[in-house]
C-alpha cells in the first residue's frame, strides 16, 4: 500500500463462534487525525469517542472536561530499572548493592513525579490480582540512610540512568533520590552505552504465563532486555515452571520471591493505561492492554 486509508471501519461479525463476544457497536478508526486533535475532539464532545495511550499530562487535561472522562486501567504492565551487570567493571553483580539502590529510591515519590500517581507500586514483576502474584512480598522499603552506608562503603559515587523521552520525569525523580544519598546521578537520553540502569516498560499480554512473557524477557538467558550473566537459580526455577503445567502458579510465586530477593532490577511500579472516553460511550479496558471492544456500548 502506498498510503493508509483515511478511515478503517469494523463491522460486527454476526457469525463469530462465541455469540456473547460479538461487538455491540460499529467501530470507525480515524487514521489521519493527530493524537492532540483527537484528544481535543473528545474533550469538546466532537466526532472522536476514544483515544488510547494517554500520557498522565494528557489525562489531567481530559479530566477537566464535562463531556468526557479518563478511564484508568490497572494494566499488567511493569516499569523497572534494569541493572547493567554486563558492562566492564560493573559493581551491580553484587546483590547487596542492587538491594541498596532499591532502598535508596522512594517509589511513591517517583510514581507521583513521574506518572502523576497513575500506577501501582510493585514488589517485583507482577501486580496484585494477577496470575502468580506473591502476596507475601512487600516493595523494598525506602531506607536512605541504610542505602547510603552500603553504597558509600562500596565507593559508588556516580550513576547513569538511561531512558527514553517518555520516562524522563521518572529518571529525574530517581536521580534526585540518589543525589540525596550522596551519589552524583545523571540522566542520559542519548542511547549511548555505559549506563548503570536503563528504564524499561513492558507488559504481560498472556492470560497465565508471566514467566515466559515478562520474567524471561528481563532475566532469562535468551531475554531481550537481559543485561546480566546467566543466573542458574533463575534458570532452574524457569525450567520447573515450563515442565510442571499443574504447578504453574505456585512456582511463579517462587520465582517472584527469588527475583525480589536477588533485586535483579530497581523495582518501580506498574504504569496504568489511560484512555480518553466520551460520555457517549461505555468502555471497558483490558488489563492485557489489548484494545478489545466487545463490551463497549454507545449510551
Amino acid at each position: 500500500m502506498d498510503k493508509r486509508s483515511p478511515t478503517v471501519i469494523m463491522e460486527p461479525n454476526n457469525d463469530y463462534w462465541n455469540p456473547t463476544r460479538i461487538p455491540k457497536v460499529r467501530i470507525k478508526f480515524d487514521n489521519i487525525i493527530s493524537k492532540a486533535e483527537a484528544i481535543d475532539e473528545v474533550i469538546k464532545g466532537g466526532k472522536i469517542d476514544i483515544v488510547t495511550e494517554l500520557t498522565p499530562a494528557e489525562a489531567m487535561k481530559v479530566s477537566e472536561s464535562s463531556k468526557a472522562g479518563v478511564v484508568e486501567s490497572r494494566a499488567k504492565t511493569v516499569l523497572v530499572g534494569v541493572f547493567n551487570q554486563n558492562k566492564s567493571g560493573s559493581k551491580w553483580k553484587n546483590k547487596e548493592l542492587r538491594q541498596a539502590i532499591n532502598h535508596a529510591v522512594d517509589k511513591n515519590l517517583v510514581l507521583q513525579e513521574g506518572h502523576l500517581g497513575y500506577g501501582t507500586i510493585m514488589p517485583a514483576m507482577i501486580t496484585g490480582g494477577s496470575f502468580g502474584y506473591n502476596s507475601s512480598l512487600s516493595p523494598y522499603a525506602y531506607e536512605p540512610k541504610k542505602a547510603q552506608a552500603v553504597l558509600k562503603g562500596a565507593g559508588i559515587k556516580d550513576f547513569v540512568i538511561a531512558t527514553g523521552a517518555g520516562h524522563k520525569a521518572v529518571a529525574d525523580s530517581i536521580a534526585k533520590n540518589l543525589s540525596a544519598v550522596g551519589i552524583s546521578a545523571k540522566v542520559d537520553t542519548s542511547g549511548s552505552d555505559g549506563w548503570d540502569i536503563k528504564l524499561v516498560e513492558h507488559f504481560d499480554w498472556s492470560p497465565n504465563h508471566p514467566y515466559g512473557v515478562v520474567h524471561r524477557e528481563f532475566f532469562g538467558q535468551d531475554g531481550g532486555f537481559r543485561s546480566m550473566p546467566v543466573n542458574k537459580g533463575f534458570e532452574d526455577i524457569g525450567k520447573k515452571i515450563v515442565n510442571s503445567p499443574d504447578n504453574q502458579e505456585s512456582l511463579t510465586r517462587e520465582l517472584e520471591a527469588y527475583v525480589h530477593e536477588q533485586a535483579f532490577a530497581l523495582f518501580l511500579y506498574a504504569p496504568s493505561k489511560l484512555y480518553a472516553v466520551s460520555n457517549r460511550v461505555n468502555f471497558t479496558p483490558y488489563r492485557t492492554t489489548v484494545l478489545e471492544l466487545a463490551e463497549t456500548t454507545v449510551r
